[in-house]
């Protein structure tokens, strides 16, 4: 990924000669560590009401207001947020449930309609020198250019992407930018996910594509295509209080032994069980091979179970070890 504009777009910088021993000075080169270089592109893709503005809420205010995002460090910068898809006022009521700090040092345009490039580049000017470093284009579409873009050319949208890298280079701003992806499943690539030409993917720095099933589900995926960083996919789920993205700490339950995977399904509605391992593989309706062996395996797994809210104490007895399981809702760690 990577548009590679034509020299005399790139302020007539010269090529530099290093050696494998030159010491680069990489210090300011991210807004978001492993995510977000500086004077960058980013895509943030989703099919609609999927939460890429909610995506881009959280990001931009971490950003703004210098707070990890994702436990990636983050570069404290000031922040655009341009939205041309939703009213001020509900843009405010979105940032009001966030349990995150934003100040008034983070700018926010709205906007219902499209707007001319020169006007966006006119913006993009102003606020560059009034400290202004990274803009968030919810959603890029909605930008008119000098004449009828087509997403599905090649030619085109390289012509497009042309021109964000321009102001990239005329003022030294790292952009995010929100786009739709493709209804059809089966496509397994995020690259081949976003919608019109690959020209588009192909030519920003990051693609993170938020992956969900619902617009109501709560724990996803986002998979981070980059050609800057290690590509990545992170584990995520929204906090049910503090409304804010985190990573899901939770080890994914297709990930753990069978039996300790029935046991975290079961217990939120158990909540509580005793006796022997007999009786507590009974009531779970789990076959095992020996008792002895489960004994073994909730041992093993005494940690995994504590993340997921579930403890386990156990009393000796002449006859039989004694078990007592218990769930805590308040104890998962998220």
């Amino acid at each position: 990924m990577g548009l590679q504009l034509p020299q005399e777009k790139q302020g007539g910088d010269s090529l530099k000669a290093y050696t494998i021993d030159t010491v680069f000075d990489v210090s300011d080169k991210y807004v978001v560590g492993n995510i977000i270089a500086r004077k960058s592109i980013t895509l943030i893709v989703a099919s609609p009401k999927k939460g890429k503005t909610a995506l881009g809420l959280n990001l931009g205010i971490c950003i703004n207001e210098g707070i990890d995002f994702l436990e990636n460090k983050v570069r404290k910068t000031k922040v655009v947020y341009y939205c041309n898809e939703l009213s001020g006022s509900l843009i405010q009521e979105r940032v009001g449930r966030l349990d995150l700090p934003c100040s008034s040092t983070m700018k926010f345009y709205e906007g219902t309609s499209y707007v001319d490039f020169d006007e966006f580049e006119k913006i993009i000017k102003l606020d560059v020198e009034s400290g202004y470093e990274v803009f968030i284009v919810d959603t890029f579409s909605k930008i008119k250019y000098d004449r009828k873009y087509n997403a599905n050319d090649y030619n085109d949208t390289y012509e497009v992407m042309a021109k964000y890298y321009e102001l990239i280079d005329k003022y030294g701003c790292t952009f995010i930018m929100m786009y739709h992806t493709k209804k059809d499943s089966s496509v397994k690539s995020v690259s081949e996910k976003v919608i019109g030409s690959q020209a588009l993917s192909g030519s920003v720095d990051t693609i993170i594509a938020i992956d969900k099933a619902s617009e109501f589900d709560t724990e996803f995926k986002l998979d981070v295509t980059s050609r800057l960083f290690e590509s990545k996919a992170y584990q995520v789920k929204i906090h049910p209080v503090r409304k804010i993205l985190e990573l899901d700490k939770i080890d994914p339950i297709e990930t753990l032994e069978p039996p300790i995977q029935k046991l975290v399904q079961m217990m939120p509605k158990l909540k509580m069980m005793e006796g022997t391992i007999v009786d507590i593989c009974s009531k779970i309706n789990l076959d095992v091979e020996s008792p002895q062996q489960f004994g073994k395996t909730l041992s093993r797994n005494k940690d995994i179970l504590k993340k997921n809210g579930i403890s386990i104490t156990m009393k000796r007895g002449k006859n039989n070890n004694n078990y007592q399981v218990k769930y805590n809702s308040e104890d998962v760690i998220y």
